[in-house]
């Protein structure tokens, strides 16, 4: 027999099939997670951007710095607004004697309560006010800028560690290749051993050659997998080891001018519109530290309220009797003086005729405690008060002195490393322009070594299969083939290279538009 046990109308199963049901949904929305963040097995150089600027640490962080400037500008406008305070205290307070300072205000029997609200509005207007609005929208513009630049530094670093990955998997190509030659080799020299047209030497030889030629296969397996984790590095994401890079990217013959990418560098590099606008954001808070010396214009009212209540019943009905007596001696006397003097001018008001009208009631007591009854929310209003205050700076202990020194320093400082970077991309320029210039001259003739290494190594094959030359002259070739093949990969990523770094010179993509037919990197 089981035993089901209720929950709120569904039983213990069911509870526990929903719960495990809940489990899947949540490893299902993780897994939904991990997978929007891992790259695809079919790698391009503008999924690799995208996904840098989507999850690369560093760029996320720079990116953050705009939700700041954004509430530094809103704050700066709402300095013309006045500020608003709203206040409100709860009191209570012993009975006995009280005192202020050395005067004696009386012996109090009861306890009271009393609370109090205060809503205040302050206005003010100085030099800090009105600076401050173009200090923070120039602070935003110098952090847009330096957004654009670190996204535009980002898609430099990916597009060189992809480049080097691009490298590292034709690496392994070519060592793939320099082992099927070795292989090759091999069995051209064992066919002549196992004749007897040469000696077992040359045999050894040979394998000696294959295992050279494994290791080097090894040794780019290895590079291109450490490549591959420092584009992953670069990217935030994790990459497969089976990921593969597939864009494609051809060499060319630089056409462009010097001087016109020079005037390009200078006039729109986002590294160098991001120091300007530093420059501009250092000299706007300098003017508004100067703006220390102005006067300052306040206005502040408030309105106030306080509610003040006695815990003792019989205090307030004391005070009642107290007071009723007091007004019946004072018609009494009022009496008097009336019928003794005539003339004698009595104030608007002053009890008189019939005194007992003025007689404690119980309706008066019961009027007492009602008016008694006011915490915590019955308030009575106070008089209403606006100040209007000017405050001329004299003297501060030479803190605005210093505090403008800080600011011209920073303005300077921002304008020298504008300088600064003027200088370092006319370098950057001259320097990847005069390089990649050279690196295309010299993929033009490692490829003419390439095609000449390869035909002699064919040729010596064939010659050492004869026997007309030895074992020594198809090493040579082959070492001058894996010589050829190696240069002509570093030389067309050389170019490549120095493309990028002449683009991250420049400040703008400079690889033209590829179309069909064009001849790709690597081999």
């Amino acid at each position: 027999m089981s035993v089901k046990t209720k929950t709120k109308g569904w039983t213990a199963e069911a509870v526990l099939a929903r719960a495990l049901l809940a489990a899947l949904v949540l490893l299902a929305l993780g897994a939904t997670v991990l997978v929007a963040q891992q790259a695809p097995r079919q790698l391009t150089l503008e999924e690799a951007i995208r996904l840098a600027q989507d999850y690369n640490p560093t760029y996320l962080s720079t990116k953050n710095d705009r939700a700041a400037a954004d509430w530094q500008a809103r704050e700066a406008y709402s300095a013309f607004l006045p500020t608003v305070n709203a206040s409100s205290s709860y009191t209570w307070q012993q009975g006995g004697a009280q005192k202020f300072g050395t005067v004696d205000l009386g012996v109090s029997g009861t306890d009271y309560l009393q609370s109090y609200y205060r809503l205040g509005a302050t206005w003010r207007l100085d030099g800090n006010t009105i600076f401050g609005i173009p200090a923070a929208r120039a602070s935003q513009k110098a952090v847009d800028a330096r957004i654009t630049a670190a996204e535009f530094d980002l898609e430099s670093q990916v597009t060189l560690q992809y480049m080097a990955v691009l490298r590292a998997q034709d690496g392994v190509d070519v060592a793939q290749r320099q082992v099927d030659r070795a292989q090759q080799n091999l069995r051209i020299v064992q066919s002549r051993v196992s004749s007897g047209a040469a000696a077992g030497t040359d045999g050894k030889q040979a394998e000696v050659d294959l295992g050279r030629a494994e290791v080097g296969l090894i040794q780019a397996g290895r590079q291109y997998r450490e490549g591959l984790a420092l584009l992953a590095e670069q990217l935030g994401v994790p990459l497969d080891e089976n990921t593969e890079l597939s864009s494609q990217f051809r060499v060319f013959e630089p056409t462009w001018k010097r001087e016109e990418l020079m005037a390009t560098a200078l006039n729109s590099h986002p590294s160098l519109r991001a120091y300007e606008a530093q420059e501009h954001a250092a000299s706007a808070t300098a003017k508004q530290a100067a703006s220390s010396y102005f006067p300052s214009f306040s206005l502040n009212t408030s309105l106030q309220g306080v509610a003040q209540e006695a815990t003792n019943r019989s205090f307030v009905i004391g005070a009642a009797h107290s007071d009723a007596e007091n007004l019946v001696r004072t018609c009494q006397r009022n009496n008097a003086i009336a019928a003794a003097m005539p003339s004698y001018p009595l104030s608007s008001g002053s009890p008189i005729g019939d005194c007992s009208q003025y007689g404690y009631t119980d309706a008066l007591g019961q009027a007492y405690l009602s008016q008694n009854n006011a915490f915590p929310f019955n308030f009575t209003k106070l008089p209403l008060a606006v100040t209007f205050q000017v405050s001329i700076p004299v003297f501060t202990g030479f803190n605005r002195q210093r505090q403008l020194s800080q600011a011209n320093n920073a303005a300077e400082d921002a304008k020298y490393a504008r300088r600064a970077e003027e200088l370092r991309l006319r370098t950057a320029v001259t320097q990847a322009f005069d390089n990649l210039t050279a690196a295309y001259q010299v993929v033009q003739l490692e490829e003419r070594n390439r095609s000449l290494a390869d035909e002699q190594l064919d040729m010596q094959q064939r010659r050492y299969a004869l026997g007309a030359v030895g074992l020594l002259e198809l090493l040579d070739a082959q070492t001058t083939a894996t010589t050829a093949d190696q240069a002509y990969l570093n030389a067309v990523y050389d170019f490549h290279w120095n493309l990028i770094r002449l683009e991250a010179a420049v400040g703008q993509p400079l690889r033209p538009e590829q179309g069909a037919g064009d001849d790709t990197a690597g081999l």
